[in-house]
């Protein structure tokens, strides 16, 4: 089976998706599975200091700076705004509204739109996907990729948010991917859509760049 990324802008075909599942299985099962796994205790409307421990185990390189922010600013954050619908059943005006939520947490200082969904994504684990800085912004919404090697700029910009989210729709909703995400989603039937689209993707795009992880470290690169 196969997947197309890339929203009909820079489509990349994505083949033996069951393997790409298999494999993270086995070489995230410590990392990523981990966090997916996890089911937090905090609050599902509030998001905490606590929130960010988890992010750890996709790597997100939480600063102590970024927790600062957290506890300063989190009070303004309104989750309750957000669409109470998977991304795939999403509209425009729906993704407009989740990238605001996005944007407010990449308002506060040291965080960046990596950081901030890794958070968010425990609370809405349907509807708000995981923009990693290196694997979505820099990679799957690269058209230098993966000739040139991913960027890892980290983002803040709404506009920019709200784009990835649109592209991420536009895949998982796709008539073309249709039957292979409701394979995939019988096989993996605890995981929504766009965990399963970050699954496949990170397993793809690290066997087109691969990195040997220093001792100690997870998984996502940023």
């Amino acid at each position: 089976m196969e997947l197309v990324y890339g929203a009909g802008q820079i489509d990349r075909i994505v083949a033996d998706v069951q393997q790409l599942l298999r494999d993270w299985r086995v070489k995230e099962k410590d990392w990523g599975q981990a966090y997916l796994e996890y089911k937090p205790m905090t609050p599902a409307d509030r998001v905490l200091v606590e929130d960010l421990g988890v992010t750890t185990l996709v790597n997100s390189r939480v600063a102590a700076q970024a927790a600062t922010s957290v506890y300063r600013n989190a009070g303004t954050l309104d989750l309750n705004s957000l669409p109470k619908k998977p991304l795939e059943d999403t509209t425009p005006g729906d993704r407009q509204a989740v990238a605001d939520v996005i944007g407010t947490m990449t308002s506060w200082p040291w965080v960046g739109a990596s950081l901030a969904t890794k958070t968010l994504h425990k609370k809405r684990p349907a509807l708000i996907p995981i923009l990693d800085n290196q694997a979505i912004f820099g990679a799957y919404m690269n058209r230098l990729w993966p000739e040139k090697r991913s960027l890892a700029d980290t983002i803040k910009a709404v506009p920019r948010i709200k784009e990835a989210l649109d592209w991420i729709a536009t895949d998982i909703s796709r008539s073309e991917n249709e039957s292979v995400w409701t394979q995939l989603q019988a096989s993996e039937p605890r995981r929504s859509r766009i965990e399963l689209f970050d699954m496949v993707w990170w397993m793809y795009f690290r066997q087109m760049e691969p990195v040997v992880a220093p001792t100690g470290q997870g998984s996502k690169s940023v």
